[in-house]
């Protein structure tokens, strides 16, 4: 791997506004919005099945986030991911809650065939490869180690041909044959609701502007999102102001303008293991 990895993954937004439909949940649907057009892209949303078939034949990525799913919701998702299907445009799906309960899970699952990137925490990602539901809710942490959560992705990411992305205090992005592992962040992160969802959406812009290297472009956003975090925390004058660390975030993913990906400085760090 060389230096400036990274960084022209976010140039290609930047110069080409990905339109991304966004078919994410009802509590993170602004912020999602916010932080696709906060990095450079064209975010649109939809809740109606003919308009998000018109929308799919013109996106050029699709995010599927069943976070509220229900009969409504997977009917406009299952239409859209029928056109990006048929046009061969990258679909990130985003299992929230998959092992909280059965309901999500079959959701979660009706669209992993479909999609070529997955991002999820530990325990949304082990219940789609296999462990099942009725474990706790979505920001769980599972108690297995590194080794058995990656091998966990690897399969995963093997049967259902695709990226696949653990989050958590590392992030884990594989394509089941390698590995990346990214460092750093921020605590708070984890104290704000939707910032996993907000990170799905940037990993849809970033590998919808990049479709032929979805494993770097998924990692990028990760990587963005972290170094995000950190800048943000650290214009905090007093620490755990999360209304201030909100708004320091979105304006840390609008400022960033494609170096900070690479740089070594903080904590954010990426390393690929083939």
């Amino acid at each position: 791997m060389t230096t400036k990895t990274y960084q022209k993954f976010l140039g290609k937004i930047k110069t080409s506004s990905p339109l991304v439909l966004c078919l994410t949940n009802t509590v993170t649907v602004t912020d999602c919005a916010n932080g696709l057009l906060a990095i450079g892209a064209s975010p649109v949303m939809s809740e109606d099945p003919e308009d998000a078939q018109a929308l799919a034949g013109l996106a050029q990525a699709l995010v599927v986030n069943i976070g509220t799913i229900n009969p409504a919701s997977q009917a406009v998702m299952e239409a859209a991911v029928a056109v990006a299907t048929e046009r061969g445009i990258p679909v990130t799906l985003d299992p929230v809650g998959a092992g909280a309960s059965q309901r999500r899970l079959s959701a979660s699952m009706a669209f992993l065939a479909p999609a070529g990137i997955v991002r999820g925490n530990a325990s949304e990602i082990l219940a789609l490869a296999g462990h099942g539901a009725g474990q706790k809710g979505v920001d769980s942490s599972s108690r297995e180690g590194e080794e058995a959560l990656v091998e966990n992705a690897a399969k995963l990411a093997q049967r259902a041909k695709a990226i696949v992305a653990v989050s958590g205090p590392a992030d884990f992005i594989t394509d089941g044959h390698r590995v990346i592992k990214i460092e750093g962040g921020t605590p708070l992160l984890t104290k704000l609701t939707g910032t996993g969802c907000l990170l799905t959406a940037l990993v849809g812009a970033y590998v919808g502007a990049s479709p032929g290297e979805p494993l770097l472009a998924t990692a990028a956003a990760h990587v963005h999102l972290a170094k995000a975090g950190e800048m943000a925390q650290a214009r905090l004058e007093r620490p755990m102001s999360l209304g201030s660390f909100k708004v320091a975030l979105f304006d840390e993913l609008a400022r960033m303008e494609g170096s900070e990906l690479d740089n070594p400085s903080g904590k954010a760090q990426w390393r690929l293991d083939a």
